[in-house]
């Protein structure tokens, strides 16, 4: 099979497309092949050496990708609820023996799959399980009663996309932030509040809000900053260990996806989400696996509005 690999830690010229030996399922596993796979953030981090010390056990080559969708090719287990042919999404930890979600072929756990319907577009369910298990973890922690108000900085990416998607289907009052050319996307979105993006952000979120929002999901990483904004008793959480949310006033938390990746509940749940048209995915474009420097070129940057997808099979 081929796969997006590198023996080395760099920039984006590392990445090669190897021939390796195709995975076989041991019990309780399923070989999925990929028809697409999202290129994240935590993918460029990866390939430029950014997360050496959780990788300090694994040998080269490396294989990034922590998202992607296909059809389940073979199982290791007669019991299993799969069928080799089904459509599904998965996620991965890539930083494992066996690598991540970027090759043809991919061995995981059945339980960090979810069947998809046959006539979806792969290539846009292979950018929610990794962003979609984010924000659902974000929600499911603050766990917020319905109507209750939410701010969600950096609400145009991708991860806070989902997270007020999902926050208009449990029924709270969404504030988010934004820049001019974003605004449009978020009333898209169901923003029921867009903040000016920087300093005016405060000013608007007190004004409307005098004792403080009653939660918040901080994916732009303003940290205690945005905290701040918080009613006294209200809850935070940061989607980056290296931008904590401190605030003593408030239950607060960092969460890492790479907890969920067996969380089959969870994966279900966005599975039926995107199926009725409730989660949509962002993507920015589509790119053969060939053109996988690029891509990571192009996240490196930012800027983007939604993920890049590799098709696995061109």
């Amino acid at each position: 099979m081929r796969a997006i690999a590198f023996n080395e830690f760099g920039g984006p010229e590392v990445l090669e497309i190897m021939e390796l030996l195709e995975p076989v399922p041991q019990g309780g596993e399923v070989v999925v092949r990929v028809v697409a796979a999202s290129v994240n953030p935590t993918d460029v981090m990866m390939r430029a050496g950014q997360q050496t010390a959780l990788m300090t056990y694994l040998k080269p080559p490396y294989i990034c990708g922590m998202e992607f969708a296909g059809y389940v090719h073979s199982i290791g287990d007669a019991s299993s609820a799969l069928d080799v042919g089904q459509p599904v999404m998965g996620v991965v930890n890539p930083r494992r023996p066996q690598g991540g979600g970027h090759a043809q072929l991919v061995c995981v756990p059945a339980a960090s799959l979810a069947r998809l319907d046959k006539s979806v577009d792969l290539s846009a369910a292979a950018a929610v399980p990794m962003n979609g298990l984010t924000a659902k973890m974000a929600l499911d922690f603050l766990d917020l009663p319905s109507k209750a108000s939410l701010l969600v900085t950096g609400g145009a990416g991708v991860v806070g996309g989902y997270v007020i998607q999902l926050a208009k289907h449990a029924g709270l009052t969404v504030v988010a932030d934004a820049k001019e050319s974003d605004v449009d996307w978020l009333r898209r979105l169901g923003v029921d509040e867009i903040a000016p993006r920087g300093a005016e952000m405060e000013a608007f979120a007190r004004a409307r809000f005098p004792a403080g929002v009653d939660g918040l999901v901080d994916a732009a990483l303003l940290t205690d900053r945005a905290a701040a904004l918080v009613r006294t008793g209200g809850a935070a959480v940061s989607l980056r260990k290296s931008h904590p949310i401190t605030d003593p006033r408030l239950r607060h938390s960092y969460l890492s996806v790479s907890d969920q990746v067996t969380n089959t509940k969870a994966l279900l749940f966005l599975a039926n989400l995107f199926r009725q048209g409730v989660l949509t995915p962002q993507i920015a474009m589509r790119l053969p696996m060939s053109e996988v420097a690029e891509a990571h070129r192009l996240v490196a940057k930012g800027g983007l509005h939604g993920r890049i997808v590799l098709m696995m099979d061109r």
